[in-house]
């Protein structure tokens, strides 16, 4: 009973640092979210010790509980992912559930200090390596609507792309409120998108820009 307590404690603790970064991030899964799931997870896994009679974690049953509490976590972390105009939100969140439970399973299988460094090894990742990706130039999906005089417009902006070394995807061309709206979607460089957008904008048929 002590053993279970002891692990418990530790995985309320190690699952409550990580959700404290989650929480100052203002992340949907924060400090309850990991901490339920940390000590869930620990507790499954050293249930699975006390129903065998004190076999070593190592034994096959031990291993079936592990494996079914990540299988379990990757449903969880699937409903946390979001894909809108685009963009996917929600991975950073749905992996940091995945390692939390993975750490509770550490904590319940008696590795005390690997728990620990697991531990330190996620907070730094979930701190610091964010100020490291500001200093990559990342590609952000950008979906153009073009108001523009005529139909003539697409060649012209696929001669405009093609010149810019930049792809288009998803060109449509209907007519909306009286007036003929070309769409597409841009997946580039902020800085290479920016100047696209002015090359656009001297056509003669672009009548309006708008950029979501």
């Amino acid at each position: 009973m002590l053993d279970v307590v002891v692990k418990l404690v530790l995985a309320v603790v190690l699952g409550g640092i990580i959700g404290l970064e989650r929480e100052f991030s203002q992340k949907p899964a924060g400090l309850r979210t990991n901490i339920l799931i940390c000590a869930g997870s620990t507790m499954m896994m050293a249930l699975s010790g006390i129903m065998i009679g004190g076999v070593p974690v190592g034994a096959a049953d031990s291993l079936r509980i592990a494996a079914g509490v990540i299988t379990g976590m990757g449903f969880i972390g699937a409903g946390t992912i979001i894909q809108a105009h685009g963009h996917v939100h929600g991975l950073t969140t749905a992996s940091t559930l995945w390692a939390v439970a993975g750490l509770g399973l550490v904590v319940g299988a008696g590795y005390y200090a690997i728990a620990a460094i697991y531990t330190i090894i996620l907070v730094i990742t979930l701190v610091a390596f964010p100020l490291i990706e500001r200093l990559i130039p990342h590609r952000s999906a950008l979906h153009y609507h073009v108001r523009v005089a005529g139909i003539e417009a697409v060649d012209d902006l696929r001669r405009t792309a093609a010149a810019s070394r930049i792809k288009l995807d998803e060109i449509s061309f209907r007519k909306e409120n009286g007036a003929a709206v070309l769409t597409f979607i841009l997946v580039e460089r902020l800085a290479r998108a920016r100047a696209f957008r002015e090359k656009i904008a001297r056509l003669g048929e672009i009548v309006e820009i708008r950029v979501d």
